[in-house]
């Protein structure tokens, strides 16, 4: 099973809809290998996702998701940013 990182950011007006960062690469086998990853580079990735919203909002988590939960994701709301490295 595939695990993939989700960046979710705060915001200051109660919207429904909150800005999210889909990292597509790095994914990983287990939650746990995900969650060691996360443990470690967990600036990088908040720079990396708030970067791509030009540092208009806060990051708020960083969530370790399967493939079918990004899936869902997708159909409950279409993301602003995904990213994908080589």
């Amino acid at each position: 099973m595939k695990f993939f990182l989700v960046v979710s950011f705060l915001m200051t007006n109660y919207t429904i809809d909150r800005p999210i960062f889909l990292f597509s690469n790095p994914n990983f086998e287990t939650h746990t290998e995900c969650q060691r990853y996360v443990d470690v580079m967990h600036i990088k990735i908040y720079q990396k996702a708030a970067a791509a919203y030009k540092f208009q909002y806060t990051p708020e988590a960083i969530y370790c998701i399967t493939r079918e939960e990004v899936k869902n994701l997708f159909k409950q709301k279409t993301p602003k940013k995904t990213e994908t490295q080589t």
